[in-house]
This record gives structure tokens, C-alpha cells and sequence, in this order.
């Protein structure tokens, strides 16, 4: 048996962490459970053999699962909405804040390293790394804000128009190119980073439609874009070198939050938050979709990692 294993992280109500296992020789899910009960695990980051997630205790922080040990850290008001990391530091960036927080070990504990104030309220969404920079995209500024990687030092602004919302992005393997999704006006970017200019763009609606675009993925052989667009409850497949829509597909559920690929890049897994179901698709040759399976047994289900 072939499985593909991963986690899922929920907005509370929802129970925490939870964990999943794919057969693909079936094309079927298995078992799916909960893996670390706690409040508002709302996005999840693994590698280095660290799972980080944000949580609300008496405050609001991240907490590190590694080696079979439990870190935690972190006084915000309001969990973070999202969390990333390298080798060295563990980022966190906050919605409602509007902070860009560093974390790392010091004498086996989980300390803050440094603390960027971006604005209060400014919708800061997302910590893209690159080999020189991180880059957050702000929302409900629409504008990216870029620090260098080592000493989070402020370098420029990337502006958006208006009522764009710009919101998650991710860079191509040399960093040359960075493909960003926004919400307010639903569409797709492809800004060269050395310039700082949009190279193409392309809207994901129709005139007539609403749809706020969510989360963003790009292929391995980064020929295909993956974008989960909701109130239309839609997955788009965009090719990078054309910037045309190779497919529309129904995302299985209600209200696609996060989507992710399986390590292989032959599946793509989407996690419907009001629906409360986690949908797998599997990825032919061309890089279309096709749905095959869905789980309903995971509630409020925002973000997804796959381990193996």
C-alpha cells in the first residue's frame, strides 16, 4: 500500500491539528483523526522535522512540535494567521496585528528573536521567504512589504492598485519570480523580483462573478499554478509560461481555504472550511485535476501539509 500522510489545521470551534492518510493505489482516504488538541491551529509549516502552529492559551502564540517535545511561545492578542520557517527561525505574521515576528531555540527553548510592526490592521497575510528577503503581502494595504532575510530590515514596497487584497504568494526555485494571488479582485501576478514589476496578470472571474482568491501553489516543475478561489468554490489551473487558465474545477466543498500538493506532485488536497470536508485531487500528466476522493470527518479545515 502507497499512502500519502498529512496534517490539517482548523479554526476553532474545530478540535486542533488533525492528521490524514491517502491511499493512492486506492485513491481513497484511510484514516483521518486528531493529531494535538488546541484552540485556532490555524495554519501549519513543516520541515526540519518541526511541525509549528499557531494556538490561543491564556495568549495567543505558536507552538513547535519537535523530537517528541513540545515548544511553545508567543504573547499576541490574537493568533497569528499564518507561520513559516527555515532552518534557523520560525516567522509568524499577524492579520490583525499587522506583526511580523521571528522566533528561535535558545537553550532548548523557544524564544522571540526579533518583531516588526508593520500597521495595525494592515491584513498581513503571509511571510514569503526568498534567499535575501521576506516579502509579506498586506491585504488591506495592498501592498507587499520586503525585509531583508537576515536582519528584517524594512527595503521597499511593492504597490498594488486599490481594492486588490493582495494576499498569498510564492517564489519560483531561483527566486526570480514571484506569483501572488489576491482576494479583493481575484487575480493572479507574475512580478519579477529584480525589477519589481508585474511581468503578466490575469483575472480568475468572469465580469458578472464574486470570488475571493484564497491560497496559491506552484508545481515542482513550476509549469503549473494551483489557486483555490471562494464564494464560487472553485480550484484554477493556470500554466506560468502562457498565464492562460488550462482548467476550472469545483473545489468539492464550500469555501476552499488553503489547497496543497503532495510531495510527488501527483495530488493536490484542498480542505473546504464551511463544508468541513478535506478533498483530494489527482494530477495527470498536463497537470489537470481530477477529483477523487473527500472526507468529511475534519472540521473547519484552513490550511494542509503533506510529510510523506
Amino acid at each position: 500500500m502507497k499512502t500519502i500522510k498529512g496534517w490539517v489545521g482548523t479554526y476553532a470551534p474545530s478540535k486542533g491539528v488533525y492528521s490524514f492518510v491517502f491511499d493512492t493505489e486506492k485513491n481513497k482516504f484511510i484514516e483521518t483523526s486528531v493529531y494535538f488538541e488546541t484552540r485556532n491551529a490555524k495554519y501549519l509549516s513543516y520541515d526540519y522535522n518541526r511541525l509549528v502552529f499557531p494556538i490561543q492559551e491564556e495568549a495567543a502564540g505558536i507552538c513547535v512540535l519537535k523530537d517528541g517535545q513540545t515548544y511553545k511561545a508567543g504573547k499576541e492578542s490574537c493568533t497569528a494567521c499564518y507561520v513559516g520557517q527555515d532552518k534557523t527561525y520560525i516567522y509568524t505574521v499577524n492579520y490583525h496585528e499587522g506583526t511580523l515576528i521571528r522566533y528561535r531555540f535558545e537553550n532548548h527553548q523557544l524564544v522571540e528573536d526579533k518583531k516588526v510592526e508593520i500597521q495595525e490592521h494592515s491584513g498581513a497575510h503571509q511571510a514569503i521567504l526568498t534567499k535575501s528577503h521576506v516579502y509579506v503581502p498586506c491585504r488591506l494595504l495592498d501592498r507587499v512589504y520586503v525585509y531583508d532575510r537576515d536582519t528584517l530590515e524594512f527595503k521597499r514596497v511593492l504597490s498594488f492598485p486599490k481594492h486588490t487584497g493582495i494576499r498569498h504568494g510564492v517564489a519560483s526555485h531561483d527566486d526570480h519570480i514571484l506569483y501572488m494571488v489576491s482576494e479583493d479582485s481575484c487575480e493572479v501576478f507574475a512580478i519579477d523580483l529584480e525589477t519589481n514589476t508585474i511581468l503578466k496578470k490575469i483575472s480568475l472571474l468572469k465580469e458578472d462573478e464574486k470570488g475571493g482568491g484564497a491560497a496559491i501553489r506552484l508545481s515542482q516543475n513550476e509549469k503549473r499554478l494551483y489557486i483555490s478561489v471562494r464564494e464560487v468554490n472553485r480550484i484554477y489551473v493556470v500554466d506560468t509560461q502562457s498565464f492562460a487558465i488550462l482548467q476550472v474545477i469545483s473545489s468539492g466543498g464550500d469555501h476552499p481555504r488553503d489547497i496543497n500538493l503532495s510531495l510527488d506532485d501527483r495530488y493536490l488536497f484542498v480542505a473546504n472550511r464551511n463544508s468541513d470536508n478535506l478533498v483530494a485531487f489527482a494530477i495527470d500528466e498536463n497537470g489537470l485535476l481530477e477529483e477523487k476522493d473527500t472526507v468529511d470527518a475534519i472540521a473547519q479545515g484552513v490550511s494542509i501539509v503533506c510529510y510523506e
